[in-house]
């Protein structure tokens, strides 16, 4: 099993100390966190994403995976509105374009979501058109698509594994892997086993974050049991923690070590 870290706690720092502090950490890859003013696809210059391919291999870094901003910008795989929908596979296609550029064999989608009041089916129609698409076009390029589950604030569509398993059967495409967020599936009522049982050979990837995405160890979640859950069930993927916790920007060196350091002194030790 390998360990990365999300770039997300870094977000009020120039990505370079983000670079800096993963070359020191030792993980085994890094996984950018794809908004402004860091690394945002809608307008991220070519020489801004040529000079960022030099710091990542000047510091012998293996990109793994770009995750997509999915809840904050204009963006919903299955929005009702045609501007926005056309606008969302735009922002992806670029995406996919710059894993590419970057050799980042991955990206992370979130689930769309319809309107609240309305048949989510239709939404799901348009959500399963517009995965199916991109799946295509990132085939192409070398790219797999993983996409997780969400809260039901976040989305009325994929919010447990077997939605997931459902929606990747509907898009019926070899690149397009199911993730599990230990911080969403757990309320959702979730376990990894559910994952596993769910979505067999299509679990690809987990985000390995305590409750409301802190560190491991520091939120009251299993999170040794679920790491060994992970061991007994043979997988052999990526863990990536997602920081979400404002509180992170103070000291993001000081949470990233705090991350090392369970997984040293806890997980493998």
């Amino acid at each position: 099993m390998k360990f990365t870290l999300m770039s997300y706690h870094y977000l009020r720092y120039p990505i370079r100390k983000y670079l800096d502090k993963m070359e020191r950490a030792g993980l085994d890859g890094i996984d950018i966190y794809c908004t402004g003013p860091q690394l945002n696809p809608f307008d991220y210059s070519l020489g801004a994403l040529i000079q960022l391919n030099r710091d990542i291999r000047d510091r012998h870094l293996t990109p793994y995976v770009l995750t997509a901003e999915n809840c904050v910008y204009p963006v919903n795989l299955a929005t009702p509105d045609l501007l926005t929908w056309e606008s969302t596979q735009r922002y992806y296609q670029r995406l996919i374009d710059t894993a590419q550029f970057l050799e980042c064999p991955h990206i992370q989608i979130c689930p769309g979501t319809g309107y609240y009041d309305a048949d989510k089916r239709d939404a799901w129609r348009r959500q399963v058109e517009a995965v199916r698409l991109l799946a295509e076009y990132a085939k192409k390029k070398g790219v797999t698509i993983f996409m997780e589950t969400c809260k039901v604030t976040t989305t009325n569509l994929v919010v447990t594994s077997k939605e997931l398993r459902r929606f990747i059967d509907d898009v019926g495409a070899d690149n397009l892997l199911g993730l599990s967020d230990t911080d969403q599936m757990s309320q959702a009522g979730e376990h990894i086993n559910d994952y596993f049982d769910n979505l067999g050979d299509r679990y690809g990837f987990v985000h390995f974050s305590d409750l409301n995405h802190t560190i491991p160890g520091t939120g009251g979640l299993p999170m040794k049991e679920y790491y060994d859950t992970l061991l007994s069930r043979g997988y052999q993927g990526w863990c990536s923690c997602e920081m979400c916790s404002r509180d992170y920007y103070l000291d993001p060196d000081r949470a990233t070590d705090a991350y090392v350091d369970y997984i040293r002194n806890v997980l493998k030790a």
